[in-house]
C-alpha cells in the first residue's frame, strides 16, 4: 500500500522542568546548516515556544498572588469577627447589669420642680401690602358722605352768585358740590391741579364745575374762549347751555355750542368773529405766500389767505373769539380745530369732560389726541398776542398755562391708559358714597377694580327683575306691566293682581338661573329720603330753555319728596309751565330703554297696535330726530303729553325728568355701566323710583350674577326683587292679536322700503 501523501505533524514534548537553582544552557543562536533539511512549520514552532512558557509562567505568578490576597483577607475578617462578638458580649452584660440594679434602686423623690418659663408665642401678623399697583390719587381718594350739605354762604362764593341761587331756592350745596368747589375756587382750599370726580347719576356734577368756571371768568374785559364743555351728546350739549346761561346772567360772559345739527359755515361764524388789522409787513409776507401758491397751482380754498382777499392793502385777517364758554361734542370740537381758522385753544384755562367713561371708551376721530396738541400749541406767529410775540422776540420762556382740567363721570374709568391720554396735573379724585360705604371703608374697592369700580345707586330706588321665557312674548308682558302696575294713576304703583311678588321665604333662589325658579332674596327696603341725588342735566322746553343744573325748590316739588328742596333745578321761566307742571303732578311717567333705535321704533309700532290708546301718550325717542324735535319730545314728555318714551342708550345719560317715576329696561343693557345709568334717570334728589327689567332665560344668569347680585353695584342693603306676571296676561287671546300686529308691522316696513326703492 503507497504511502500517504501528507503527514501530519506532531510536536515533540516539552522537556521537563530543571530543578530550582539550575540555569539553563543558552539556546544556540547560530542557523543550521543548509544541508540540514528542518521543516519549515517545526521552524516556527520552535519560535514560539518561549512565549507560551512566558505567558505560563505569568498565569501561575497571578493564581499565587490571588491566593495570599485570599489568606489576608480571611485573617483580617476573622479578625473583625471576633472584635464584634467581643463587643455585643460586652454590650449585653452591662444592659443586663443596668436594668438590675434600675429595679433594685429606688425611685428618686422629686421636689418643687416647675417647667422652665416660656415665651408667648408670638401671633401670624397678616400681610398688608405696602405698596399699590394704583397712585395715591386712585387709590385714596376723597369721599364723602351722599347726605352731606353745606350752604352756599359757607362756601366763600361770590355774593352775586349767593344771591341769585337763593332768588332760586338753592341754600344748600349738595355732597358733590360741597366737596369740589372748595378744591375748584380760590381759597386756602384749592388744589393746585386737576379734579376728578365720581358721584351718582342725579348728584350735581354740573352745577359743581360750572359755579367755579362762571366765577372765575365774570371779570374778564375782553371775549376769549376760556371755558371748554365737552359732552358725549347733542341733548347735553343743550341742557349744560341751559345751566350756564342761567348762571351768567348779570355777567358779560357768552355761553356757545357745537354740535352737528347746525350747518358748520353758519356754526363757524356764531363761534370766531373775522375782522382786519393794519400789518404792512404781516400784509406783505403773506402776499407772497398767496402768490407762490397762485404759481404753483396749490390754492388754499379756506383759510387765512382766502380770506387775504377780502382785506384792504396793508391789513391782514384778524380773528376774534365770539363766545367764552363753548359747550360742544367731541366730533364737532375736531372739525373746528382742524377747519376753522381762527378757532384755538389757547387762551382755555377751563377744560370740562363730562361722561368721561363713554367719551374715552370711543376715539371720536381720535378726539383726546387732538385736544390735547392744540392745548399745548403757540399757534403761529401771526395769530399770537401782543404779549406772546414780545416773549417770543426776546426768548423768554413760555408761559405755562393755568388749566384746570375736571374729569366727571357716575362710573369712573380707573384704566390708567385712558386717565393717561389727558395728561392730568397733581389731579385728586371726589368719590361721593352713601353713608354706610364711607363707614365700612369700602373705598379700596374703589382702586381694586380697575375696570369699572363700584357704583353707586340712589338709595331711594326699587329694582324689580320679570322673566319672560323664551323671550318671543316680551311685548305682551310690557304690555301687561304698563296697564297693570306702571300706568296706575298713583303716586306709588303697587303690583297689581295680575302680577304676583315672591317673597324670600317662598320664592326660591336657585343655582340654575337660567330657569323660571329664580326668584330674588330680601325684598328692597324703602330707602333713606337723605339722598339728595341730582342730575344737573334736564330737557329744554319749547319756550325756552330747562335747566341742566342740580335742584328745584320746595314748592315746585311733590309733597311725596321729603328732599326736593335742594332738587337745584333752575327753570328759566317756571310761570309758563306751572299749569302744565300741576296737571301732570301725579300722572307718572315711564322711559322704556332699548338697545338701539331700530328697537325702540319698532316697539313703538307694536305697542300702538296691541292697544291703541297708547298712541296719543307715547313717544319714541330716535337717532334718526332733529335735535330740535327731541327737545320739543323731552319737553312734552316732562309737561305730561306723553307718558311714555321709548328710547335708545342715548337718552340713559344726563336725562332729567322730575316726574319719571318708573324706568323699564326692555332690552338687557350690554354692562353693568349702562345699567346704572339707565335706572339712573329715576328716583332722583330724594324722589321715588321704580326699575324694571325684562329678561329671557338665557339672559337669566348673567343678569342675576353681574347686575343683581353684582359687588361693584352698592345698593344700600337693597337687593332686586323678582315679579312674576300672571299666565293670563300672554294667553291665546293676546297673543293672537299679537301675532295680527305683527303682520301689520312687516306690511308696513316692506310698504315703506317699496317706496323708498
Amino acid at each position: 500500500m503507497a504511502a500517504p501523501l501528507y503527514a501530519r505533524y506532531i510536536p515533540p514534548k516539552p522537556a521537563a522542568a530543571k530543578p530550582t537553582g539550575v540555569t539553563a544552557s543558552p539556546t544556540p543562536t547560530s542557523k543550521p546548516s543548509a544541508a540540514e533539511d528542518v521543516p519549515k512549520d517545526k521552524v516556527k514552532r520552535v519560535k514560539d515556544r518561549p512565549k507560551k512558557r512566558k505567558r505560563e509562567n505569568e498565569d501561575t505568578r497571578e493564581d499565587q498572588e490571588s491566593e495570599e490576597v485570599s489568606k489576608k483577607y480571611k485573617s483580617v475578617f476573622s479578625k473583625f469577627e471576633k472584635s464584634s462578638k467581643l463587643a455585643d458580649a460586652a454590650r449585653k452584660s452591662s444592659k443586663g447589669t443596668a436594668v438590675e440594679e434600675l429595679h433594685e434602686s429606688p425611685a428618686p423623690e422629686l421636689h418643687d420642680l416647675t417647667p422652665l418659663p416660656q415665651p408667648a408665642p408670638v401671633p401670624d401678623t397678616q400681610y398688608e401690602p405696602t405698596f399699590s399697583a394704583l397712585p395715591p390719587w386712585l387709590a385714596k381718594p376723597i369721599t364723602v358722605s351722599l347726605s352731606t350739605k353745606t350752604p352756599f354762604k359757607d362756601l366763600n362764593l361770590d355774593p352775586k352768585l349767593v344771591d341769585q341761587l337763593e332768588k332760586k331756592g338753592y341754600k344748600d350745596a349738595l355732597a358733590v358740590q360741597s366737596a369740589v368747589l372748595p378744591l375748584l375756587r380760590p381759597g386756602f382750599q384749592r388744589h393746585v391741579g386737576d379734579v376728578c370726580v365720581s358721584a351718582a347719576t342725579g348728584s350735581g356734577k354740573t352745577l359743581a364745575y360750572i359755579l367755579p368756571m362762571i366765577e372765575s371768568l365774570q371779570g374778564k374785559a375782553v371775549t376769549k374762549l376760556s371755558g371748554l364743555i365737552v359732552v358725549p351728546t347733542r341733548e347735553l350739549v343743550s341742557q349744560a347751555r341751559t345751566v350756564a346761561k342761567q348762571l351768567c346772567v348779570g355777567t358779560k360772559l357768552k355761553v356757545g355750542t357745537a354740535v352737528g345739527n347746525v350747518p358748520f359755515l353758519s356754526e363757524q361764524e356764531l363761534i370766531v368773529k373775522k375782522g382786519s388789522r393794519y400789518d404792512p409787513d404781516a400784509a406783505k409776507a403773506l402776499h407772497e405766500v398767496a402768490n407762490e401758491q397762485l404759481h404753483s397751482g396749490f390754492i388754499e380754498k379756506s383759510g387765512l389767505l382766502h380770506d387775504l382777499m377780502y382785506m384792504l392793502p396793508g391789513h391782514v385777517p384778524h380773528y376774534e373769539s365770539k363766545v367764552d364758554i363753548l359747550i360742544c361734542t367731541p366730533g364737532r370740537l375736531v372739525e373746528h380745530i382742524q377747519s376753522t381758522t381762527g378757532f384755538h385753544l389757547r387762551d382755555v384755562r377751563w377744560l370740562v369732560i363730562d361722561e368721561a367713561d363713554r367719551l374715552l371708551d370711543q376715539s371720536f376721530q381720535e378726539w383726546v389726541d387732538i385736544l390735547m396738541s392744540s392745548l399745548e400749541s403757540r399757534g403761529s406767529s401771526d395769530q399770537l398776542s401782543d404779549r406772546e410775540k414780545i416773549f417770543s422776540q426776546r426768548r423768554w420762556p413760555k408761559e405755562a398755562p393755568e388749566l384746570t382740567k375736571i374729569v366727571l363721570s357716575a362710573t369712573m374709568t380707573r384704566d390708567l391708559a385712558k386717565l393717561g391720554s389727558l395728561k392730568l396735573r397733581r389731579p385728586k379724585l371726589v368719590l361721593v358714597e352713601s353713608d354706610e360705604n364711607v363707614s365700612s371703608s369700602l373705598t379700596s374697592s374703589y382702586a381694586a377694580n380697575r375696570d369699572g369700580g363700584t357704583f353707586e345707586l340712589p338709595p331711594t330706588l326699587k329694582e324689580w327683575a320679570i322673566p319672560v321665557g323664551e323671550g318671543l312674548d316680551k311685548p305682551l308682558y310690557l304690555l301687561s306691566l304698563l296697564q297693570s302696575t306702571i300706568l296706575q294713576e298713583q303716586k306709588h304703583a303697587k303690583l297689581p293682581s295680575t302680577s304676583r311678588r315672591v317673597s324670600p321665604s317662598h320664592g326660591k333662589e336657585g343655582s340654575d338661573l337660567d330657569s323660571d325658579e329664580l326668584s330674588s332674596s330680601d325684598s328692597p327696603s324703602s330707602g333713606s329720603t337723605s339722598s339728595d341725588s341730582q342730575d344737573s342735566q334736564a330737557p329744554v322746553s319749547d319756550s325756552s330753555d330747562s335747566s341742566d343744573s342740580s335742584s328745584s325748590d320746595d314748592s315746585e316739588s311733590n309733597s311725596s319728596s321729603p328732599a326736593r328742596s335742594n332738587d337745584q333745578r333752575i327753570m328759566p321761566n317756571p310761570k309758563n309751565k306751572t299749569k302744565d307742571v300741576k296737571a301732570s303732578a301725579g300722572l307718572p311717567r315711564v322711559l322704556i330703554f332699548t338697545n338701539n333705535n331700530e328697537n325702540a321704533s319698532r316697539l313703538s309700532h307694536l305697542l300702538g297696535m296691541l292697544h291703541p290708546p297708547l298712541k296719543e301718550t307715547m313717544a319714541a325717542l330716535t337717532k334718526s330726530s332733529t335735535t330740535k324735535s327731541n327737545q320739543k319730545m323731552l319737553a312734552a314728555f316732562e309737561r305730561g303729553k306723553f307718558r311714555i318714551l321709548i328710547a335708545s342708550d342715548r337718552a340713559s345719560r344726563g336725562l332729567d325728568v322730575p316726574s319719571l317715576t318708573q324706568v323699564v329696561n326692555y332690552d338687557l343693557p350690554r354692562s353693568v355701566t349702562n345699567y346704572v345709568h339707565r335706572v339712573g334717570r329715576t328716583a332722583r334728589v330724594g324722589r321715588e323710583g321704580q326699575a324694571w327689567t325684562l329678561f329671557t332665560k338665557r339672559e337669566g344668569r348673567w343678569f342675576w350674577n353681574e347686575i343683581a347680585r353684582s359687588p361693584s353695584i352698592r345698593r344700600g342693603g337693597r337687593k332686586v326683587e323678582r315679579a312674576k306676571v300672571d299666565a293670563e296676561a300672554v294667553g291665546d287671546e293676546r297673543r293672537t292679536v299679537y301675532e295680527d300686529a305683527l303682520r301689520m308691522l312687516q306690511l308696513a316696513v316692506e310698504g315703506s322700503t317699496e317706496r323708498a326703492i
